[in-house]
């Protein structure tokens, strides 16, 4: 490590020191294994190692935010979306206005997520998320567009233990109260050459990064309450991909298929030891749980206050 905290350089035996002279395949190897040591880092010390977009712990609390939120508090928060898709599928307005160079199924509709929990830290609530079996239960059947409700009581009512809420505030939960706030409607794509642009949305007044940032290529939806739960899949996928992403299995809740992290898509599609996680079909192998260490999921340590 040089004096502020950067890797200088490192030893190893397994792959060129020299990116130039890895395979693709190596390059990809090495920054999995980049990827564990900010973790871990972050999970022993609580250092800020990691990148907000690729904390797990973030993108799990936006998760939680998102997903109880009744028919009424999706459409404040998560409108836009259905406005745009519906400007795609119909007659609405747009949202937003896009190039006409953009085909509609070619790009990717971000937002950034902001929880807000008075200061909580995000490690400990986390580990006692995981260590609830009914918030857990509960998530299933949230995110399950087949038997979710608008409001999920069990759902909330264990949030609203595990934050320290009066049992009096459980309903503001489904209304949003653990959500601070959202940005407008970012989007993203790639042009004939390759390149990658992004028309940015309004921003909150937040001086701080967001816990998370949706990001979903456009679809029909027959409700706000199925946007919410697909959303609310999306962001656990995203935290599957972020575990992935350190060559370590993801936790047991978060196995799940589907489409995550954009990049991590690119990656499932090209790199032939991963497996199609992005594919809500495809059959899966490995989740790699003979690299991942016994107490990679002890997120109690790790002090990142939101």
């Amino acid at each position: 490590m040089d004096e502020e905290g950067r890797v200088k350089y490192h030893e190893q035996e397994g792959y060129p020191d020299d990116p130039a002279e890895r395979t693709i395949a190596g390059n990809e190897h090495v920054n999995r294994a980049r990827r564990f040591a900010k973790y871990w880092v972050y999970r022993e010390r609580g250092y800020e190692t990691l990148e907000w977009r690729h904390n797990p712990n973030r993108i799990t609390a936006a998760a939680m935010a998102i997903a109880p939120l009744t028919a009424e508090a999706a459409a404040e928060y998560l409108g836009d979306f259905t406005q745009q898709f519906d400007h795609i599928h119909g007659d609405a307005e747009p949202a937003v206005s896009v190039p006409d160079e953009i085909q509609p199924a070619d790009a990717v509709y971000q937002k950034d997520i902001y929880v807000g929990f008075e200061d909580q830290a995000l490690g400990s609530l986390v580990g006692d998320l995981l260590g609830n079996d009914d918030v857990m239960a509960a998530l299933g059947r949230v995110i399950d567009p087949t038997t979710a409700r608008p409001d999920d009581a069990a759902f909330s009512a264990a949030l609203a233990e595990i934050t320290g809420k009066d049992p009096a505030d459980v309903p503001n939960l489904s209304d949003g109260c653990l959500l601070e706030a959202v940005s407008g409607l970012h989007v993203h794509w790639d042009d004939a050459a390759g390149q990658y642009h992004t028309q940015w949305g309004e921003q909150p007044e937040i001086e701080r990064d967001p816990h998370a940032r949706i990001e979903i290529f456009e679809f029909d939806p027959d409700s706000i309450v199925e946007l919410k739960c697909q959303i609310a899949r999306h962001l656990l996928c995203q935290v599957r991909d972020c575990y992935l992403g350190m060559g370590i299995a993801p936790p047991e809740p978060f196995r799940l298929l589907g489409a995550g992290h954009h990049g991590a898509g690119t990656r499932y599609e090209h790199y032939d030891f991963y497996d199609r996680y992005h594919d809500p079909t495809a059959e899966i192998s490995t989740w790699y749980e003979e690299y991942t260490p016994e107490n990679a999921y002890d997120t109690s340590l790790a002090e990142i206050k939101s």
